[in-house]
């Protein structure tokens, strides 16, 4: 849990109000552009002001704030074990992967490669032994999968080999199809998944002010379904966004108010998270900077908007390093400690991946476990009560005495004291006698440890026989069996 008195913010009450009445005029004045006819035809039966020639919509206050007003303020998300079913809004972050990373980084040989479907479950699996991941599925564009097997491949290794919280297909329509199909063979009955959201949606706004027509295939088709979509922006500050961080807040505002206002045309009550992995461009080199403190500035700031509106938020965690090393790390520590310490509900987009969202290194989603753990420990603050002040227990052990001999020592150790699960706290003596490891070395040795020892819930052999049915009719090369081993 965030201790309230430890919240980080990064913006005044003021900041807010001016941020949210500036996005406003932005909707009404300038717009949005919308790469969809259908979507254009809806909006405009919907009362919105649409010049079909520009493909613009504009947006007038009042139905902006009516969208953001009607919008669910909590509700859950289902994982395939019940056991790990969260309400969004109940206190903690809850963590998971990068997506659809396009390179993978192996454990074992550091080669900078293509992932391959044996990476991809091996991901999964680690992901749900980690302690901190609530969130697992296949992080990785599979390689060796043909292209259009690779969402059906994707999705079901992940509910193979993880039982957490998962995401649904979400590159265009059919995408959001094969989702519905997935929750028929998971659920029994696809209708079942608009009171037990298993799988939530993702799209990404085009900054600056657009709508694509496969994210808007995606944003209607989750929300005319009762289920959750991560609204998350990417803008680039000096690049798809204005340079100042409060005008690319602005913008970034616009563009997820505008997805809650196309949402609600088609459900009562759209269930939006708010996201932010927007940073800025590096003016030297022309490229993103995910690991500038600017992204995780404008993170924080998002989270205050998100709650600002009631609504539940994300922030990415990330590095622009290309390897495990102590600048990937000291980047992440960075950004986790402001998207816990600002009370993120998710930060998704987190564990393993680096190089700007680009690459996932499982070695490194160790090390990023370590992180998590770490940032949400410093985020319960310290608890001061009677008991936790110890006044009995000082006088008790009494001037040069030892708390070791007191048995409230171990009680209170294991309730306030985090555990090192893999940073090195030994003498240089006993660190030299056990191998003079560094992080790396112990990160890669506690993946293996973990893989070995951790054995995911297993499928249903009912449910497990509906997905190898679908998959075969997207691929001849893949079955279940194929997405059982990672060898």
């Amino acid at each position: 849990m965030i201790s309230k008195k430890n919240t980080l913010k990064v913006l005044e009450k003021g900041d807010l109000e001016a941020i949210h009445g500036a996005s406003l005029r932005v909707l009404g004045k300038t717009g949005v552009s919308i790469n969809s006819p259908q979507t254009l035809d809806m909006l405009e039966k919907e009362g919105f002001e649409v010049d079909r020639h520009a493909r613009i919509a504009k947006m007038a206050e009042s139905r902006v704030v009516e969208a953001v007003g009607k919008c669910k303020k909590n509700f859950k998300w289902h994982a395939r074990s019940e056991k790990h079913t969260v309400d969004v809004v109940d206190g903690r972050t809850k963590i998971g992967p990068g997506s659809q990373c396009l390179y993978y980084i192996d454990p074992v040989t550091d080669e900078f490669r293509s992932p391959r479907l044996k990476d991809g479950i091996l991901a999964a699996e680690l992901l749900d032994a980690l302690e901190s991941a609530s969130i697992g599925y296949v992080p990785m564009v599979l390689s060796d999968v043909p292209e259009s097997a690779q969402s059906i491949v994707q999705m079901a290794a992940g509910l193979i080999h993880t039982s957490k919280l998962t995401m649904g297909g979400s590159i265009d329509r059919a995408d959001f199809e094969l989702t519905l199909r997935l929750a028929d063979a998971v659920l029994g009955d696809r209708e079942v998944l608009r009171k037990k959201a298993l799988f939530t949606g993702y799209i990404d706004p085009i900054s600056p002010l657009g709508h694509d027509h496969t994210m808007l295939e995606v944003l209607l088709g989750y929300a005319s379904w009762d289920l959750p979509v991560f609204v998350t922006v990417m803008a680039l500050a000096g690049g798809t966004a204005p340079a100042s961080l409060a005008g690319l807040l602005v913008q970034q505002n616009a563009e997820v108010l505008s997805s809650i206002a196309i949402a609600s045309c088609v459900a009562k009550s759209p269930k939006i998270i708010y996201g932010s992995v927007s940073c800025p461009l590096d003016m030297r080199s022309g490229i993103a900077s995910t690991g500038s403190p600017e992204f995780s500035l404008v993170g924080a700031a998002a989270i205050q908007l998100a709650k600002f509106y009631g609504l539940p938020s994300n922030m990415g965690v990330q590095s622009d390093s290309k390897i495990v090393d102590p600048q990937t790390s000291y980047e992440k520590t960075q950004a986790a400690l402001m998207a816990v310490l600002a009370g993120a509900d998710f930060s998704d987009l987190f564990l393993g991946s680096t190089e700007a969202f680009s690459a996932f290194s499982p070695v490194q989603a160790v090390i990023d476990d370590e992180i998590a753990l770490n940032a949400m420990r410093i985020a319960r603050g310290i608890e001061v009560n009677e008991e936790t002040l110890a006044v009995d227990v000082i006088a008790k052990t009494g001037p040069m005495g030892n708390f070791l001999k007191n048995v409230e020592t171990l009680r209170r150790f294991k309730a306030e004291h985090a555990l090192a699960r893999l940073s090195d706290r030994n003498t240089r003596q006993q660190w030299a006698a056990n191998g003079s490891k560094d992080a790396k070395k112990r990160a890669k040795e506690r993946m293996v440890e973990l893989l070995n020892s951790h054995t995911p819930e297993p499928l249903e052999t009912e449910i497990r026989k509906n997905i190898d049915s679908l998959i075969k009719e997207y691929s001849k090369s893949f079955g279940a069996d194929a997405l059982e081993k990672r060898s």
